[in-house]
């Protein structure tokens, strides 16, 4: 499978972010901390390559602790990236270690601007990330106080905007932006499965379906059990039995036979949201 998508914004925000790279002193990147590598625009590395990073980890309160730990150890021993910090933008959870790297990064830069005469100074720092994963909502966290929209629908920032966050840090917020195209068809399902494109892109039972064999694969499915109350082990069912099982447990009626369109919208909501559990979709 390789799916082609790249509305004609995202090529914009792309060179908006290299155009912009010049003039900032930090690069944070927001990643899904339940998909990290999926997440991940393997065009910011190279972009970037000559900026420090930050990479942060968000929805923690959606993942598996041990899990975030073992990616942020990967992350760093790796060189992807030089700061990485697990957060939630939602709840505002670690915020206050973030601060700190970054007034790091403002100590250095003033020791360099003494040098040059000059008293004060801030860190400029460009937030990128896939659309949906919460960049908005944390530079939000920062400020304390509404200065960029914040939407739950994928790709809702629209145009560059920066933001004074505090006296000494400005924020470049970008709208999320996407590959060309996933190769990978591994990637796409997780960016779906977590809500980072768009619900008609892929078959949303087909989704939901891929979802249900990465919590086999996960040994996971227990989750699901637990979730909605199923009484039948359904580690020894297929999926349209389970998908079966829950409409029954539901009481969703479907229009026709095999359609499982309502079904797989509950599954995936009842994910993004934490109700099914908190773990990664790929792990380290």
């Amino acid at each position: 499978m390789s799916i082609n998508w790249y509305p004609g914004h995202m090529k914009k925000t792309k060179e908006t972010i290299s155009e912009n790279l010049k003039i900032v002193d930090l690069v944070i990147e927001v990643l899904d901390a339940r998909i990290p590598v999926s997440s991940k625009n393997p065009d910011i590395l190279e972009i970037a390559k000559h900026k420090k990073r930050l990479t942060i980890l968000n929805k923690m309160d959606l993942a598996d602790e041990r899990d975030i730990l073992n990616w942020k150890n990967y992350l760093i021993s790796n060189k992807i990236s030089d700061y990485v910090l697990a957060i939630s933008a939602e709840n505002g959870k670690n915020l206050n270690e973030m601060k700190k790297i970054i007034d790091e990064i403002y100590k250095i830069k003033l020791e360099k601007v003494k040098k040059r005469g000059l008293i004060k100074t801030e860190v400029r720092a460009m937030i990128v990330g896939i659309p949906n994963v919460g960049k908005s909502k944390l530079i939000n966290k920062l400020a304390r106080k509404t200065k960029a929209r914040v939407g739950d629908k994928p790709g809702f920032t629209k145009g560059k905007q920066w933001v004074k966050a505090s006296a000494t840090l400005e924020l470049l917020d970008t709208p999320g932006v996407l590959w060309p195209r996933f190769d990978d068809p591994k990637v796409g399902y997780s960016l779906a499965i977590t809500g980072s494109i768009k619900d008609d892109i892929l078959p949303i039972e087909e989704v939901a379906s891929v979802f249900i064999d990465r919590l086999k694969s996960l040994h996971k499915l227990d989750l699901i059990a637990n979730a909605y109350n199923l009484e039948e082990d359904i580690n020894v069912k297929e999926n349209f039995e389970i998908f079966n099982l829950l409409e029954k447990r539901l009481g969703i009626l479907k229009k026709e036979e095999n359609d499982y369109n309502k079904i797989a919208k509950v599954i995936l909501r009842d994910y993004r949201s934490g109700k099914i559990g908190k773990f990664c979709l790929e792990t380290v």
